[in-house]
């Protein structure tokens, strides 16, 4: 047969029944052979050769939750902190020079400054007025669920000090009850600001760059939590890009409303509306299939909604249990009619009531709709009884979660064990309990929450619970859960099968199988025997998706 791509002597993890092999052919877009080193040579006639020198092989990685372009459509007009330390001075410094370079701007913003830089994680508008008094800004923190206004930006928005807090929100303010400017899950306040420019034409120059990101990482497959403009543009950006060639990701696509307006029986009409007119655009490439609700907010902002109340080092009221955006009840009819149109829904929920409240919607859905295959989800799943975690097993609900949040990092995890207290810290992302208990997990790390979004460092993190960086990686410090490691095999189904079943394209990627599309990644050492505290600086050799190479390192 005349194949255009051979690979051979290699170690050939296929995810298909423990099945591994030594060669693969490739005939244009899809798989025509696995097996072993003799089998494969019928195929080598006029094929490119790639002798893998026991290289290793495995389907090409999936990122399950990503925000793709977010913060690429935004690097001709915004500052990013995330290229600074977390140090105060530097913030002041960079943030300062930035303004003074772009004089004109009629606004200026910044993305992902990390809250452990202020003095004692107190986080408040006084340098951002001091550097700029007259124009408004806006500064995102790592999360994106909070934000920082100096007092123009407010003044334009219309905040005062007495304003009422809506449902969902939280404002930080002084001892003396005056705002600081720094908001959480409050985007609605900042409608009257001037708007950033976002539009199909910067997406596609922004998606192209973040694709070629995503080849050097060895991923072939994204789902999309939330798309940055309009999803109907995303859809038709996407068709246009795999019509010229241009697409090297498989992409599941995502309608989500960023307002979080209340859900309704009418918005879950005009949800279904959308994605039923959505269905045109799909193909190999891209599916259409999932709407996504916000339900609570960060632990780190305190807006992850609670069973029982915040810690006290939390310096909230001591009944307080965090916000929740929308009615229980009113979430359980929009899901049981989402799912009953045949699409998924992906729920947002951080904190343990949260959690509890999707699973709610999600047992009434099945209760109403019959068993069927949902493949609902749950993004984040930071914290859950274990009570839950049993019943989200058993309704088969998919975590879509982040393995770079499961070790004791330095941005997020002490602002958690602080507002939630150290015991009930220690239940956060119980993973090997969680896969015990039936439920699929997908890998990610909710790009550009965390810019670092290489599968390899989620799977090392998975398989030691520690940091994935060198100089971190042999430290206490950064050891947690130690009694939840899961073994590389189980991460790297993560990151391949349980992805593709995800975005409910198991039947042509996920696994290397004769019939199935070739989208595959090389890597320079076989992760599933090495020492796991080197599985995330294994350099990616080769990306191949479609049947094609798309990165060669």
């Amino acid at each position: 047969m005349q194949t255009n791509l051979v690979l051979k002597n290699g170690v050939i993890e296929t995810m298909a029944n423990d099945k591994t092999a030594q060669a693969i052919a490739i005939k244009e877009d899809k798989i025509v052979y696995v097996g072993n080193n003799e089998g494969v040579k019928e195929y080598e006639d006029g094929a490119q050769i790639i002798d893998l020198q026991g290289k290793f092989v495995s389907p090409g990685f999936i990122d399950g939750h990503t925000h793709d372009v977010m913060y690429l459509i935004d690097e001709d007009t915004t500052f990013f902190f995330q290229t600074l330390p977390a140090i105060y001075d530097e913030y002041y410094k960079g943030f300062k020079a930035f303004v003074e370079e772009h004089p004109d701007n009629e606004m200026y913003y910044g993305n992902s400054f990390d809250m452990n830089a202020f003095p004692n994680g107190f986080v408040n508008n006084k340098w951002i007025n001091e550097i700029c008094p007259d124009r408004p800004v806006m500064i995102t923190d790592m999360s994106n669920h909070c934000f920082l206004l100096n007092a123009k930006a407010m003044e334009i928005a219309g905040v005062t000090d007495d304003m009422p807090v809506p449902n969902g929100a939280n404002f930080f303010r002084y001892p003396d009850g005056k705002l600081t400017g720094y908001f959480a899950d409050s985007f609605f306040i900042t409608e009257k600001l001037p708007a950033k420019v976002k539009n199909p034409e910067k997406y596609h120059k922004a998606f192209l760059k973040y694709q070629d990101i995503c080849s050097s990482y060895g991923i072939t497959g994204i789902d999309i939590a939330g798309p940055i403009i309009l999803a109907q543009d995303v859809w038709q950006v996407l068709a246009d890009m795999e019509k010229n060639g241009e697409l090297k990701l498989r992409v599941n696509c995502t309608y989500l409303d960023w307002n979080n307006p209340p859900l309704s029986n009418e918005s879950a009409e005009s949800y279904i509306e959308m994605l039923t007119e959505g269905q045109k655009y799909n193909s190999d490439y891209q599916k259409v299939s999932q709407v996504k609700i916000i339900l609570d907010g960060v632990p780190e902002a305190k807006s992850a909604r609670l069973i029982e109340p915040y810690a006290k080092e939390a310096n909230e009221a001591s009944d307080y249990i965090g916000p929740m955006y929308h009615d229980p009840e009113v979430l359980k009819n929009f899901v049981t009619k989402i799912n009953e149109a045949g699409y998924q829904v992906q729920i947002h929920a951080m904190g343990d009531g949260a959690v509890k409240v999707a699973l709610d919607a999600y047992e009434h859905s099945q209760e109403i709709n019959g068993d069927k295959d949902y493949r609902n989800m749950i993004a984040h799943v930071t914290l859950i009884t274990d009570e839950d975690i049993k019943r989200m097993g058993k309704l088969k609900v998919i975590g879509t979660m982040q393995p770079l949040w499961w070790y004791y990092d330095p941005n997020f995890s002490c602002l958690e064990e602080q507002n939630f207290g150290t015991e009930r810290f220690k239940k956060e992302y119980n993973i090997r309990t969680m896969m015990d208990a039936g439920i699929k997990i997908t890998g990610s790390i909710d790009y550009p929450i965390q810019p670092d979004f290489r599968p390899l460092a989620g799977i090392q993190v998975g398989t030691t619970q520690s940091s994935p960086y060198k100089d971190q990686c042999d430290d206490p410090k950064y050891l947690r859960n130690a009694d939840q490691v899961v073994t590389a095999k189980e991460m790297l189904e993560c990151y391949t099968t349980n992805g593709a079943f995800e975005m409910r394209m198991e039947d042509s990627i996920g696994t290397l199988e004769v019939g199935k599309k070739a989208d595959l990644v090389v890597l320079e050492q076989d992760i599933l025997t090495c020492d796991p505290k080197t599985i995330a600086d294994t350099k990616v050799v080769y990306t191949i998706m479609n049947g094609k190479i798309v990165y060669q390192g």
